[in-house]
């Protein structure tokens, strides 16, 4: 038992449903988003292209992106941002609030004790902070230069970038991971794979519909189908080999979880 457990008084098995609850968390938020980046670049092929441009003159094709090509992939970056604003996995806030005393907004009376329910959704489509806001545009954030955490925290709202990651002292506590992880998941899809729409039987491009997303707390687009393929034999190479190493550093080989 850890000293925070013993000063706290919670037992292994809560810590154990804590920790369980931050890995799934994090885990099905990214694994969302970069869904909903696929789909994006399905639609919007020409952001497809520009961010392979900027990977392809930073990085090269001799390796894979890492976390210290991000200050020179901007573009990229601003994928990223996009990609949270445009589909954000918790669509009401990840956290609800409560006002400390009555107020009142816009004729509303709000009274203390009242739960606030954070409508992400609406705010992050409102066309009077984001132009045509079912367009995917990183395009909106090529002057942006700010981190996650800098931009949620902002005291003068109109710095944010999007609100995915909540508002307030309560924010996402895995806003740094998740930063990191998409620009690492993004930037790498971007360096080794083309995104095309799939075709049916009779050779039509399938488009899917971005006004289209699954039920429940954490959302994503519906099922939809596309195309990847490697961008050369070499990458694809390369990505066998990150994931060899990936394995064996990180699995049980037996059972394939997480080493202890």
């Amino acid at each position: 038992m850890s000293k925070v457990q013993e000063k706290e008084g919670f037992s292994d098995t809560t810590a154990s449903y804590l920790a369980g609850n931050l890995i799934e968390a994090g885990t099905e938020t990214t694994s969302s988003t970069l869904y909903a980046f696929i789909q994006a670049m399905v639609i919007f092929p020409e952001v497809m292209k520009k961010a392979q441009e900027e990977v392809d003159r930073v990085v090269g094709p001799d390796r894979l992106p890492t976390m210290d090509d991000e200050p020179n992939l901007q573009y990229i970056r601003a994928c990223v941002k996009e990609s949270l604003r445009w589909m954000p996995p918790a669509i009401t806030g990840a956290i609800p609030h409560c006002v400390i005393q009555d107020d009142e907004y816009r004729g509303y009376k709000i009274p203390k004790g009242a739960a606030i329910i954070h409508n992400v959704y609406s705010i992050n489509m409102d066309p009077a902070r984001y132009p045509d806001p079912r367009r995917f545009e990183p395009d909106r954030y090529k002057d942006d230069f700010q981190n996650a955490s800098d931009a949620a925290t902002a005291s003068d709202v109109s710095k944010r970038d999007h609100f995915t990651f909540g508002t307030g002292r309560r924010l996402c506590q895995g806003i740094h991971v998740a930063e990191r992880s998409l620009f690492l998941g993004i930037s790498r899809l971007v360096w080794a794979f083309d995104v095309n729409p799939a075709a049916d039987s009779d050779g039509r491009l399938i488009i899917p519909d971005t006004d289209s997303y699954t039920s429940g707390f954490v959302v994503m687009p519906t099922p939809f189908k596309a195309r990847l393929t490697p961008r050369s034999e070499k990458r694809a190479g390369l990505i066998r080999v990150e994931w060899k190493q990936a394995e064996e550093e990180l699995l049980d080989p037996v059972t394939k979880q997480w080493k202890a």
